[in-house]
């Protein structure tokens, strides 16, 4: 059962959310765990985050960040051994599908998690979550060719997908609002310790075991995750998966097929067009095509929820929400700037002083730090002051400040104090993520939670990609005007550069 309590108060104060019309901060009481329900005065709250149930709580966050750190590390641990694969099948051009096929397959996954979760159950889906992750693992780590390498990334993508996001959702169940902040703090740490620490992990166990222990010691413990989760995670059942005695065939027919095909097909083709666009030209009929396929894709699917869902996978009421849009666009810009900053500093270390992966990587440990940071002061604060409009601003201001900095002040150098840079950019991430998902959370119903924080993470995860694209663009556009400029004078010069930038192209596209 599921009790809220709405502060009514009709002056506009910084408790308020970031745009007008929509709900303050609420105080939601849940029955949970051990059918003891949550109280929402402050005296019994107190009393309530003393108890053993605070533990329980934490022990159960602790089972689930498991899969979190787990599906995070596997982002960047291909990073380490794509070359190694692709030159075992001599396959060098389809490297970087090593990586693509897990991106499109988690964001085009993304959106059905939230309504098969608010159908299944959020356990029940989340041990398939893991089942199909590991079932990815154990296809890539055991392909016999190429193709069978990307097909079991693609699978362990769609598993990822909701590895993250339902462990956030499952968060809103578990505890108040205003703790929302402070648990989910914690799996932005494990996200970030994740894709920080997968390259360097996936490296060395690369050179213990080759490239298929790299991916297959994922497998156990993705095992050790399900048997946790079937073991410790007993929650009683929100009022928004109360089903009845529906039968599982009841159920599956609730599910939106084809809105979940149409959006599906949207954005896959509309991150595939940015993946190959700059590669064939963008002015490629086949590019061309896919774009007008994009767009249908995408009409049928305004259509579908429109006139013809009656459980859409994603109601296109909350595009109407500008709470819910300043969201998703706020978390959107966010991951695509901090992405170019994960991208960029590694990427200009190694080829301009030739340093180690590892080495590249802890030019970042600043910006980890930050985000730590970020996350868990963002979650204290939100927890006393049951606001999140000033942390969102701070981000922003944070963030400008921050990449100002890299841009006014840092000349490549890698002393200390410039390396410091990039702490700013982390921590407004840090502060970004814990206040967007809160700020998301309290301004739509219950019932829409679960779906509402699947297109959070859609918007995210898309973010992550343009920003990944745009940089690597920039990137390489500038290197080569520069490169060329330096070759003019040399006969050939430019003809070799550009056979360097195509190899170049095929082992470290991602």
């Amino acid at each position: 059962m599921v009790q809220e309590t709405v502060a009514e108060d009709p002056q506009v104060n910084e408790s308020a959310p970031l745009l007008g019309g929509a709900k303050r901060l609420r105080t939601t009481t849940y029955t949970r765990l051990h059918g003891e329900p949550q109280v929402a005065d402050e005296e019994s709250l107190s009393e309530h985050h003393d108890s053993p149930k605070q533990q329980s709580i934490m022990g159960i966050l602790s089972v689930l960040l498991i899969g979190v750190f787990v599906s995070q590390a596997d982002t960047s641990l291909i990073l380490t051994t794509n070359g190694e694969i692709a030159s075992e099948f001599d396959s060098l051009d389809k490297a970087s599908w090593l990586m693509t096929s897990f991106i499109l397959a988690m964001c085009v996954c993304q959106p059905m998690y939230g309504q098969l979760s608010n159908i299944f159950g959020r356990k029940n889906i989340l041990l398939l979550a893991y089942a199909v992750f590991g079932i990815g693992t154990v296809m890539s780590g055991l392909g016999q060719s190429m193709a069978q390498v990307i097909a079991g990334r693609a699978v362990q993508g769609a598993g990822a997908a909701g590895m993250v996001s339902l462990v956030s959702i499952l968060i809103t169940d578990l505890v108040p609002l205003h703790d929302v902040a402070t648990y989910r703090s914690y799996v932005n740490i494990a996200q970030t310790v994740g894709r920080s620490s997968g390259g360097a992990i996936g490296g060395y166990i690369s050179q213990l075991w080759g490239w298929r222990g790299a991916l297959l010691v994922q497998f156990p413990l993705t095992v050790i995750a399900i048997v946790m989760v079937a073991w410790k995670l007993h929650i009683h059942v929100p009022a928004t998966q109360l089903n009845g005695d529906q039968s599982s065939w009841a159920k599956v027919k609730r599910i939106d097929f084809p809105g979940l095909i149409s959006l599906g097909t949207a954005v896959f083709l509309f991150l595939l067009i940015l993946e190959i666009g700059g590669d064939v030209g963008w002015a490629n009929p086949l590019l061309i095509g896919l774009m007008i396929t994009t767009l249908c894709s995408g009409v049928a699917f305004g259509i579908t929820e429109k006139y013809w869902a009656t459980e859409p996978i994603f109601p296109l009421r909350l595009l109407t929400h500008l709470d819910v849009l300043t969201e998703y666009a706020f978390l959107f810009i966010q991951t695509a700037t901090q992405t170019t900053v994960m991208f960029i500093i590694p990427t200009y270390f190694q080829v301009t002083q030739n340093v180690s992966t590892a080495k590249a990587g802890a030019f970042l440990v600043p910006s980890i730090a930050g985000n730590t940071v970020g996350g868990l002061v963002t979650g204290a604060w939100i927890k006393k002051r049951a606001t999140y409009k000033l942390p969102i601003v701070i981000s922003s201001v944070v963030s400008i400040v921050g990449f100002a900095s890299l841009l006014l002040l840092w000349n490549g150098s890698d002393n200390l104090w410039q390396t410091l840079l990039v702490f700013p950019c982390g921590l407004a991430t840090g502060i970004a993520h814990s206040a967007a998902f809160v700020a998301l959370t309290a301004s739509v119903e219950e019932s829409e939670v679960a779906i509402a924080c699947s297109g959070l993470y859609l918007s995210a995860n898309i973010g992550s990609v343009i920003g990944l694209s745009a940089s690597t663009a920039l990137y390489q556009g500038k290197l080569q005007s520069g490169m060329y400029e330096a070759l003019k004078d040399i006969e050939g010069g430019k003809k070799r550069l550009m056979l360097s930038f195509r190899r170049a192209a095929l082992t470290d596209h991602t």
